[in-house]
């Protein structure tokens, strides 16, 4: 990636073929060039992840909880299904692993119920093992180093892993291929499995329940088809999985704290503002989702 002046470096790099069933990218981040501290607004998207912090530790803020966790070297963040604060501050410099569904479960042998919507250290699930990567990690001499220990250690996991069954695997495609615009009780009916079951199932190996990891893909989605139909069609998301106007605003709401004409008006003054600048690049933004790749379960 190319940098510009004050926008931070971000590189995104696919992991080797073999984790790509439970890894959908790693991730580089640095914004050495920053003079100020940064404040953006990190969407949920059906990825929990592992950071490795080499530089300032910064913070993440969970509004709902009114809960501040300060990111400092090795930190594991579970499923999320709500939105967070983060502080990106000057000196920043890490690396981070985007799991895919089942992913966390697979190459760290967690059960995932107990990392939903918390961000922990290893010490505190016992795993040893990450602060050893961590020390290996600061030892390479380049990115490409860093990315080939991170294969490496993935891989060797992976021999001892344990996979999920079939059942949620069968169950995530569905959900993914349908965007999250599906009912539940058709998912449960189709996999001829009681809801409590497969929701049991499902905190265990996902970390969140089948409605609730359906509700962000399906958000994840809203949120590109908004922007794709800003100036189009104001009932696009009745196509969505959305009851009504009341049902689309909720849920935006509860992710981006504002309305969506806010929100719009917002991005507008945004846009406005790069231009003049001849800034372009999609980091500027104040709202996002971390790296578009797509989320897919082999």
């Amino acid at each position: 990636m190319q940098e510009i002046k004050n926008i931070p470096y971000y590189q995104v790099i696919h992991p080797d073929p073999l984790l790509t069933p439970y890894i959908g990218c790693y991730w580089i981040l640095r914004n050495t060039k920053v003079s100020k501290p940064r404040r953006e607004l990190i969407l949920p998207d059906g990825y929990a992840e592992l950071i490795l912090n080499y530089g300032t530790p910064y913070s993440w803020h969970d509004p709902h909880r009114q809960i501040e966790r300060v990111i400092d070297k090795v930190q594991i963040v579970g499923e999320r299904d709500f939105s967070v604060m983060v502080d990106l501050n000057p000196g920043l410099n890490q690396i981070g692993v985007k799991m895919k569904p089942i992913g966390l479960f697979v190459l760290l042998h967690q059960p995932l119920n107990l990392l939903a919507n918390q961000i922990l250290k290893p010490d505190e699930l016992s795993i040893d093992v990450l602060q050893e990567l961590y020390e290996q990690i600061y030892e390479a001499d380049s990115d490409q180093s860093k990315i080939n220990l991170l294969n490496k250690f993935f891989l060797k996991r992976l021999l001892i892993a344990d996979l999920p069954e079939l059942l949620i695997s069968k169950a995530l495609q569905i959900i993914l291929k349908q965007q999250g615009n599906l009912r539940i009780d058709s998912l449960t009916e189709y996999l001829d499995i009681h809801y409590k079951t497969l929701e049991r199932k499902f905190k265990t190996y996902v970390g969140l329940s089948p409605k609730t990891f359906a509700r962000i893909v399906r958000f994840k989605n809203t949120y590109k088809q908004f922007h794709a139909n800003a100036h189009q069609d104001s009932s696009f998301f009745l196509d969505l999985g959305y009851y009504d106007q009341n049902h689309f605003i909720k849920d935006f709401k509860y992710f981006l704290h504002t309305t969506p004409s806010k929100y719009y008006r917002q991005q507008q003054s945004l846009s406005d503002e790069i231009v003049r600048r001849g800034l372009v690049e999609r980091a500027m933004s104040k709202i996002y989702y971390p790296p578009a790749v797509e989320l897919r379960h082999a």
